[in-house]
């Protein structure tokens, strides 16, 4: 039995639905990239989303997680009927923590409010349970930056072997000062507050907010549903905060997943790489990259999505997965903004302008995340993949 992604939405810096994010990337090219990002940073160093600023931070979650939520339960076309049998996985770091975030804000002013919205991650599944009316319990990942794809492969994985029928995977990070603060303390924030993957000047990450969903189910619906191919998940125990320079771990966990889908570097036709724009993201992941392109001795396109919506953390991986497979349907692959010098030990050149494909693609997504946690997975709407 297979899986494939029937349905899918996300919510972003760039727009709210598939044609007004399609438009801002269209529109986003090299030469105004740093005049894009100087518009956006004007009140603070991040991407936010600028759809839903009339709500309060609990307010806000809702409107922006019901958006998602239905947005791609329409898009699969599942009834009510089988909303109830849809099985639940939501992948996130910092799950409703600006929601609390406010609540204790108001209960300093009022002693009379309550400390905390909600204690423990557990209220966010009951939300989304009770928004579609689901018979199942949801299960909630947390596992940084590898959050939402390792939710993804588990749902997959899991109607493959057919112990479930049909899934809806979440990604959610919204803004919240905690995580803010937390990076700024690690001194990860670049300061020249321009996004640079794989770039000599790069000079760190930056944040961002977005919230996506897809629908898995054994069948396709359209003929350019993607069918999810293989997954790899990878242990690097070098460090619980940095990645092991020599990226042997992420170069093992990008080839494990090609050999589980039985497909080679030339079947893929763009890597998506993780890229966050971090020294030693940078040195550890074009490491690897090298490594891939030696041991099949040849290149592929790669691209980074990171200077589109910022880091999302526990949401980059649907997020991007989503924005990924919406330039594909749309014809194109979708550029590396920022990249002008290669750093150290990069080898090849990320895409520098959008490139036209034919609606169809084999795509090969990698993430790495604190704690060592590397995550890899294949999707493809060609025939015969």
């Amino acid at each position: 039995m297979n899986a494939y992604i029937t349905g899918k939405s996300l919510v972003c810096t760039l727009g709210d639905d598939k044609q007004s994010i399609i438009s801002s990337v269209q529109n986003l090219k090299q030469e105004n990239y740093l005049s894009h990002l100087q518009s956006m940073f004007q009140e603070r160093l991040f991407y936010p989303i600028k759809s839903f600023d009339n709500h309060s931070n609990v307010e806000r979650y809702h409107a922006i997680l019901d958006k998602v939520v239905f947005d791609a339960l329409k898009d699969a076309k599942i009834t009510q009927k089988e909303q109830k049998e849809l099985h639940i996985f939501i992948g996130s770091t910092s799950m409703e923590m600006g929601s609390n975030e406010e609540v204790r804000s108001h209960s300093i002013n009022d002693t009379t409010q309550p400390l905390f919205k909600d204690i423990g991650n557990g209220s966010i599944g009951e939300y989304v349970e009770q928004l579609i009316g689901s018979k199942y319990k949801a299960l909630l990942f947390t596992t940084a930056c590898t959050s939402s794809v390792n939710a993804l492969s588990y749902a997959s994985r899991m109607i493959e072997s057919g112990k479930i029928k049909r899934a809806i995977v979440i990604g959610l990070e919204l803004f919240n000062q905690s995580t803010l603060g937390g990076f700024s303390s690690l001194m990860l924030l670049s300061q020249s507050q321009i996004y640079r993957p794989f770039d000599k000047n790069s000079d760190g990450i930056i944040l961002g907010e977005g919230c996506s969903a897809v629908v898995v189910e054994a069948n396709p619906k359209r003929d350019t549903d993607f069918r999810y191919c293989g997954f790899t998940n990878v242990c690097d125990n070098y460090s619980e905060t940095t990645s092991d320079p020599s990226g042997v771990p992420i170069f093992k966990t990008m080839q494990s997943c090609l050999e589980k889908a039985n497909l080679s570097l030339q079947d893929v036709t763009c890597i998506k790489a993780h890229a966050t724009g971090s020294e030693n993201n940078n040195l550890s992941e074009a490491r690897a990259l090298h490594q891939l392109f030696e041991k099949h001795q040849q290149q592929t396109s790669v691209t980074s999505l990171k200077p589109l919506l910022g880091h999302t953390l526990g949401a980059c991986g649907t997020n991007e997965i989503v924005l990924m497979l919406y330039c594909v349907e749309s014809g194109f692959l979708p550029a590396t903004f920022g990249f002008e010098t290669p750093a150290e030990d990069v080898v090849f050149t990320p895409l520098q302008q959008h490139t036209s494909c034919d609606h169809k693609a084999t795509l090969l997504f990698n993430y790495v995340a604190f704690g060592g946690n590397n995550s890899a997975i294949i999707l493809t709407n060609k025939e015969g993949k």
